[in-house]
C-alpha cells in the first residue's frame, strides 16, 4: 500500500465582513463565483440557496472538485471551503481576493491534505 495525496482542502473563515454586501446574497454569490473562476479553477455547475430572513449558501462544482460559501450576514461571517485535486494551484491569491471582496478584517485558513492508502490502480 502507498499513501497518495489526491487533493487539498482549504477551510477559510472570514470574519468582520461587509454586512451590507452579505445581505445582498445574489451579488455576494456572483463575486464569489467570479473570484473562483478567475483563480484558474474550472466551474462546471453551481447552486444557490437563500435563507429567510437572511443568509445564503452557494456552491460551485469544479472540474477539480468543489468550492462553497456559507454566509451569516448578521455576524459578518463567511465560511468558505475549497477542495481541489489541482495540486499545483497556489490558492493564496484566491483567498486574498475573497478577503478583499468581502472586506474581511480577519481571515483564518486551515489546510488539509486529502490522502488515501491505495494499492496499484486497477483498470477495468
Amino acid at each position: 500500500m502507498n499513501t497518495l495525496k489526491l487533493g487539498e482542502h482549504f477551510i477559510c473563515d472570514l470574519s468582520e465582513c461587509d454586512r451590507e454586501l452579505l445581505l445582498d446574497a445574489e451579488r455576494a454569490s456572483e463575486l464569489f463565483t467570479r473570484a473562483v473562476d478567475e483563480s484558474g479553477l474550472t466551474i462546471v455547475n453551481k447552486g444557490f440557496y437563500k435563507f429567510n430572513p437572511h443568509g445564503f449558501t452557494c456552491f460551485l462544482l469544479l472540474a477539480e472538485s468543489h468550492a462553497s460559501l456559507h454566509a451569516w450576514p448578521e455576524h459578518g461571517y463567511c465560511a468558505i471551503d475549497l477542495f481541489t485535486c489541482n495540486l499545483s494551484l497556489d490558492i493564496s491569491p484566491l483567498v486574498q481576493r475573497l478577503q478583499e471582496l468581502f472586506d474581511a478584517k480577519h481571515c483564518s485558513v486551515y489546510h488539509l491534505d486529502r490522502t488515501a492508502e491505495v494499492s496499484e490502480p486497477v483498470w477495468i
